[in-house]
Parts: C-alpha cells; sequence; structure tokens
C-alpha cells in the first residue's frame, strides 16, 4: 500500500515538483523539509487535531504532517465561526495544533499506519440535515485516489490545480491523490476577495502554470465561462461536482473546448464515486428529465438505486459517523490513534441517542440522493430526499439558520429553504414573521446580526416577510408549503 507520507515521497521522488503557488516552487524534498518540525510536534500529539485549513502553504504542512504522523484530523471550514469551531470541538474531542517542534531530529521516525485507522473528520450534513462528523479511513481515501486514477489515468507531468476548500473532501481528495501519485498540487490562494471574486485570476493560473487537472463546482465554472475562460493545451480534464450541471452550463462548456468530466460523490465516499468517462469529455453530456448525467461508476464502485434513492458501495466509503443519533467510531481519543480503544473526551464518546448502522448488512451505504440509471449506466443525480440547500457547492441546514433568525428580536418565526439559482444550483432564502411592534426591517439589518454566528455561505440572499408561516395539521412548520407561497416573491 502506498504510504500517505510526504517524507516517503520525498525519499521516492526528492526532486519532483509537489507544490506550486503563485510565486514558488517547492519540491517533495523541500516540502517535507518544511513539513518536519510539524510532525515531530504531532508525534507526541494525544487524540485528534483540530485545522481550519485555508487554501495556502502553512496549512498544507500541517496536512502533511498529519497525514505522516497518523494523526486524525478535524477540518473545519475556514469562513466557521467561533461557535461552530467549539461545536466540532465538542463532537470530536480535537485540539489545536501544538507548537512546530524546530528543535526536530533530521527524520522523523514513521511508524506503520493501521490502514482502517482515521484519516480525517469532516463536518457534512448528512441525510437528515443534523450536523455529523463523516469519519473517512487511511483505506478510504486511497481506494478513493486509486479509483479517480482508473478513470483519469496518470500522466508524468500531472498539475492538479487546487482552488477547493481544504475542509471538504472534494479539495482533501486533491491533496492525497497527487501525495499518492508523488505529482503536483498547484495551489489558487484568493486570500480575503473570495474564489468567486477572483475567478479571472484563477482561470489565468491554470493557463500560466499549465494546470493539466482542475476540480470545480459549478458556480465557480459558470463565473469562469462568463469571464471568457477557455481551455489551455495543456488542460485535460475539468472535474465538475459539488451540485447539478445544468444543461445550459454543460453545452456552452462543450461549444468552449472544455474537457468536462462531470461527476458525483460525497464526504462518505471519500470524494466522487462516478464520473464521466475520461474519453467522453469533449462528447454531448446526456440529459433525463432535466438532468445532466454525473457518469458511470468508477472502478471498485458499485452504484445501485434502492426505493429511488441512490446507494453506494465500495472500498472508498467511510467507517462511521460521530455525532448525536450516529454511530461511534473508535480507535481515536486522548490513547492515541489506531489502538481500536477509545479514549475518554474522543471520537466514539458521541453517539448518543438511537444510533443506525452506516452501512447494511451487505455492505451498502443508502444515500439522501435521488437518481435514476440510464440506459448505459450512467447515473442521474434527480434531487435530494432531505432539507439540506445546496448552494454554490456548500451543504447549508435549514434548520441551523432558522434558530439563528428566532433568536434576533427582530424575528418571531422563520422558515429557510432553497430556491433554484442558476449560478449557485439553489440560494438560500428566509420567510419570518416579525416580532411584535417591530417597525420594518431589510435583509441586510439581519444578515449583519448573523455574520458572527453563521458562515457566509449559510446567510439568507433573499427575505420575505410574512404575517404567518404554514404549518403542518400536527402544528410543525410547512416547509414544502413556506416555499410553494413564498418562493416565486424572491
Amino acid at each position: 500500500m502506498t504510504r500517505l507520507s510526504i517524507f516517503a515521497a520525498a525519499y521516492e521522488a526528492p526532486d519532483r515538483l509537489a507544490l506550486m503557488t503563485e510565486s514558488a516552487r517547492y519540491t517533495y524534498a523541500e516540502l517535507a523539509a518544511l513539513t518536519l518540525a510539524r510532525a515531530a510536534a504531532l508525534q507526541r500529539f494525544r487524540g485528534p487535531v483540530l485545522l481550519q485549513p485555508q487554501l495556502d502553504v502553512d496549512s498544507l504542512l500541517w496536512l502533511y504532517a498529519a497525514s505522516a504522523t497518523g494523526t486524525p484530523f478535524v477540518a473545519l471550514h475556514a469562513r466557521a465561526t467561533a461557535r461552530e469551531r467549539a461545536a466540532a470541538q465538542a463532537l470530536t474531542g480535537a485540539q489545536d495544533p501544538p507548537p512546530p517542534d524546530t528543535a526536530a531530529p533530521p527524520l522523523v521516525n514513521e511508524r506503520e499506519i493501521d490502514p482502517e485507522s482515521p484519516y480525517s473528520l469532516l463536518l457534512t450534513s448528512g441525510s437528515t440535515g443534523a450536523p455529523k462528523i463523516t469519519v473517512l479511513s487511511r483505506r478510504a481515501v486511497l481506494a478513493s485516489a486509486a479509483a479517480s486514477v482508473g478513470n483519469l489515468g496518470l500522466h508524468d507531468d500531472e498539475r492538479w490545480q487546487l482552488c477547493l476548500p481544504l475542509a471538504h473532501v472534494g479539495g482533501l481528495a486533491i491533496v492525497v491523490r497527487m501525495l499518492v501519485a508523488r505529482r503536483t498540487v498547484v495551489l489558487f490562494e484568493p486570500g480575503s476577495a473570495g474564489l468567486l471574486a477572483r475567478a479571472g485570476d484563477l482561470a489565468r493560473q491554470i493557463h500560466e502554470h499549465r494546470v493539466t487537472l482542475v476540480s470545480l463546482v459549478p458556480t465557480l465554472l459558470e463565473r469562469m465561462m462568463r469571464d471568457g475562460f477557455s481551455s489551455p493545451p495543456a488542460l485535460r480534464a475539468v472535474l465538475l461536482g459539488g451540485a447539478g450541471c445544468s444543461s445550459d452550463l454543460a453545452e456552452r462548456s462543450r461549444q468552449a473546448g472544455l474537457p468536462l468530466l462531470t461527476s458525483y460523490g460525497l464526504t462518505e465516499t471519500g470524494s466522487q464515486i462516478a464520473a464521466r468517462r475520461y474519453t467522453e469529455r469533449h462528447s454531448i453530456l446526456p440529459q433525463f428529465s432535466g438532468c445532466a448525467s454525473s457518469g458511470h461508476a468508477l472502478d471498485g464502485v458499485e452504484i445501485k438505486i434502492v426505493g429511488g434513492r441512490i446507494a453506494v458501495r465500495t472500498a472508498a466509503l467511510f467507517s462511521g459517523y460521530v455525532g448525536t443519533g450516529a454511530v461511534a467510531v473508535g480507535g481515536v481519543g486522548t490513547g492515541g490513534v489506531g489502538t481500536g480503544g477509545v479514549g475518554t473526551g474522543g471520537v466514539g464518546t458521541h453517539g448518543a441517542g438511537t444510533t443506525q448502522p452506516a452501512l447494511d448488512a451487505d455492505g451498502w451505504f443508502l444515500t439522501s440522493d435521488r437518481g435514476e440509471l440510464g440506459p448505459q449506466g450512467e447515473l442521474y443525480v434527480l434531487g435530494r430526499t432531505d432539507i439540506v440547500i445546496v448552494t454554490g457547492g456548500e451543504n447549508v441546514d435549514p434548520e441551523e439558520v432558522e434558530r439563528e433568525l428566532r433568536m434576533l428580536p427582530e424575528v418571531r418565526d422563520a422558515c429557510v429553504f432553497g430556491v433554484p439559482s442558476v449560478e449557485f444550483g439553489q440560494r438560500v432564502v428566509a420567510a419570518v414573521v416579525p416580532a411584535a411592534g417591530i417597525p420594518p426591517f431589510e435583509l441586510e439589518q439581519l444578515t449583519a446580526q448573523l455574520r458572527s454566528r453563521l458562515a457566509r455561505f449559510k446567510l439568507p440572499r433573499s427575505l420575505v416577510v410574512a404575517n404567518e408561516l404554514p404549518c403542518t395539521a400536527s402544528g410543525k412548520l410547512d416547509r414544502p408549503s413556506c416555499a410553494d407561497r413564498f418562493g416565486s416573491l424572491c
């Protein structure tokens, strides 16, 4: 099994280009030397480490250090608030990384690491909309990387553009794939402006750095296409995921000569499990019921439809969930990693409530996505069965946003839902009932108060003020009726 270690990569390919940024280049030997002090500190670290990685070199060094030492990491979104950070710590027992050990010996004493031990712990809204922590093993992320290579192949001069958040499985998967292949990550650092605002700069970097592969979400590709993005000669595939691809975007991409490969994956599968075949990258994208094809199951992946929902079986499947109402996962805690035990305050101690197995007896995982298989076995993702809003490739739990809205003095009640958006897939909308005696207010007044409590992508983009919200016969908020009644007003 290939070792998930920057030090092993440096031993095998010391002079190969490992990382490119806008202003610097690092070989595997140079990157390993920069990682050493962090890895040495993590060797004495107990339990999972809490990272809030950004798209920068420092964050990558911590990821490489955790990977090499077998330290599982909780990857929290870079825009997460202090409350969200505290919630992740409470669920996992993760602690901030220790100071780098600059007095480290010349070589880290690496040990064999159990492939079933946790590699990453990623926050996901899951199949019910309730926040969970998804545990991916080293076995799972390696299987995911192998499945990707099975479809795309591997070129000697491979350069994969990294512009997706490192707290998402899509971004992390790029780091793993290139580390395993001993190839090059091309890092795009959007800075405070944000990725969408710098879509033109990203397109320029793809051209100038001779990028061969890039992973994008439809919202970002839309913005790049609007700015006139064209396919440079070196670019051999654009992997599109995180949300459905519209027919219009697919056709405009084809006409622009982009080698487009739509895909489907989720956190629980360690990234993509289905993608268009590499040989189809310039062909017309098949359609079904207004949905574009997400391609075929990758090597080692089985997909079937159960009651209209997509079910998956693959070696890349996650180990389980950590969180309320989720299965407990052993192997991480204050006693260390990979011992098979559960330590006090660590992962595995928060399985409160009724728990359900993540997989069935035959190893299948039933997703929350509705789908159909086409006549050639291609997958069409028709939508979600749960309440999660997918906007710009980000998952938003509407109940979380509603709770925060109801805490504001201006709001008596609230319902949050998604409405279709060409640019973002869905747009977050809030219908609110004002508190008694409150004068009229605007959306900006509410979002200004929520910015310290919610990540930016969770904030409502449209506001509807209502006298009352529809409820079911049992008195519960009727979300579908709210969307039907108020969605057309946005």
